[in-house]
């Protein structure tokens, strides 16, 4: 069962601290430390497992009102990621001006308006920003759908089954070949849907019944893990423009399925765990800071390197055109991925120091606005 510590639920802490740990790695593109030689590999579940967390921490219920909670949902993810576009995008056009960058689209109604919900991907230095309106896109529809269950007195496995009908037409559609039958912002968010649905689903069917022994459990997730894998050779997909799918809607939902159950299992092991450390609870209680501005933190760390180039103190290879070109450069000294592991501190970390000036920043803005007022 969960666990629980002054009301906060440590085994999802655990879990999203491993979610955004992956996001982060995913990104990197030297390694792939965590995912026990590609049986899980990240493209294959990791974002399905952010719908998931947020399907099981939704409040909505079938008599809530939707229109509210879909309101509270747009406050809590739209406004930010408005606000760090439009940073973002300063912050490309001065390096396109000044440093001789080549990344991130120019500024225009279109980038700074309509890319954020169509795109999302458009000023590079936050790409990872384009999954949160197709997540708030999908939690909106499992709100929505939540409603309707009133249909089919609320029945939770039939609301899975209608979430998870467009989602697998989507994956099945792409897996053939078609590629635009539907917008992209909106193929996203209904291949995300029955991850948010199965998230609803495990906490008010599910959770309780989830005490099988560890041992035997993981050992049998990952035997059909391996079995899927061989089915279809690669079970990871692209999601962010949804180009390769690579298998059908068996293999991303049961695949992903059986990935969230195995690292569920692995977060309930953790999570007694994680009071002791407050950089973790840190990084798993801030993973929008993380989503949004690891790409940052990456570009910090290159500076570092760059500046130890600059002053031939050492990184001779360090690629300077590379790093104006590619905001997702990542220095490999010789091919290496020994650096790894520093990039993604970097992209945990940077982003939580981000955040927290942000927030110092808006409360001495609100306390300074209180104080004319007062």
């Amino acid at each position: 069962m969960e666990k629980r510590e002054g009301g906060e639920n440590l085994t999802f802490r655990a879990l999203g601290l491993m979610g955004i740990v992956f996001v982060v790695d995913g990104h990197t593109a030297l390694g792939d430390l965590f995912d026990m030689g590609r049986l899980f590999g990240y493209y294959s579940f990791h974002l399905l497992l952010f719908a998931f967390v947020s399907g099981y921490f939704l409040r909505a219920d079938a008599d809530a009102h939707p229109l509210r909670e879909i309101a509270r949902k747009a406050r809590k993810l739209l406004l930010p990621l408005y606000f760090w576009n439009a940073v973002y995008g300063v912050c490309a056009a001065l390096l396109r001006r000044f440093a001789g960058f080549t990344a991130g689209a120019p500024l225009s109604a279109y980038t700074l308006l309509l890319a954020p919900l169509t795109d999302g991907e458009h000023f590079a230095f936050n790409l990872g920003a384009w999954f949160l309106f197709p997540l708030f896109l999908a939690e909106s529809l499992l709100i929505l759908a939540r409603r309707a269950s009133r249909l089919w007195r609320g029945n939770a496995w039939v609301t899975l089954l209608v979430c998870l009908a467009p989602g697998a037409a989507c994956v099945q559609a792409l897996y053939s070949g078609a590629r635009d039958f539907l917008p992209l912002f909106l193929l996203r968010a209904l291949i995300l849907l029955p991850g948010c649905a199965m998230g609803k689903l495990y906490r008010d069917r599910l959770e309780r019944l989830d005490t099988l022994p560890t041992a035997p459990w993981l050992l049998c997730i990952a035997a059909l893990r391996a079995l899927l894998c061989l089915r279809y050779g690669n079970l990871s997909y692209l999601l962010s423009d949804c180009s390769y799918f690579p298998c059908g809607a068996l293999g991303v939902y049961l695949g992903g399925a059986l990935a969230i159950a195995f690292m569920l299992r692995v977060a309930r092991l953790i999570a007694p765990h994680m009071r002791r450390s407050r950089l973790a609870l840190a990084v798993s209680r801030n993973t929008f800071d993380v989503m949004m501005h690891h790409y940052m933190g990456f570009f910090a760390l290159n500076c570092a390197f760059l500046l130890v180039n600059w002053l031939g103190l050492g990184a001779a290879d360090f690629s300077v055109g590379a790093m104006r070109a590619d905001a997702g450069y990542v220095y490999a000294p010789g091919g290496s991925t020994a650096l790894n592991l520093f990039y993604i501190l970097a992209g945990l970390f940077v982003p939580l120091a981000i955040g927290r000036a942000a927030r110092a920043a808006q409360g001495a803005l609100g306390a300074a606005i209180r104080k004319i007022r007062g």
